[in-house]
């Protein structure tokens, strides 16, 4: 069963956090879109993407991350990812995605970076 998705974002001194609870699908496309915008109202130089360690991310998903990626890129930001399953991290590795962006383990470690 699908889980809805909910995202938020916070602002921190060091980077700002977009929080992803539930299945990121192609329904979140406009939430997700939304919350990157606010995001970068904040002009970071770091974004934090944080699934909640239960979060389902189908194709449609995936297109979502990489999409955010490439934007953040363009406008000089660098992304983490943090509370995906060694599953997604997986499937992230043999999309190519972690070429650009990192997978940590905590929001410890991209104040650290």
């Amino acid at each position: 069963m699908q889980r809805e998705c909910k995202i938020s974002v916070h602002e921190d001194r060091e980077f700002v956090t977009i929080d992803v609870q539930g299945d990121l699908t192609a329904i979140a496309e406009e939430a997700m879109g939304a919350a990157y915008q606010k995001a970068c109202d904040y002009s970071p130089e770091k974004v934090l993407l944080k699934f909640d360690g239960r979060s389902r991310i189908n194709s449609a998903g995936i297109a979502l991350v990489i999409n955010l990626v490439i934007e953040s890129q363009e406008r000089g930001c660098k992304v983490f990812i943090t509370g995906v399953s060694r599953h997604f991290r997986k499937i992230f590795e043999l999309v190519g995605l972690t070429k650009y962006t990192s997978i940590v383990g905590s929001e410890e470690e991209v104040t650290a970076s």
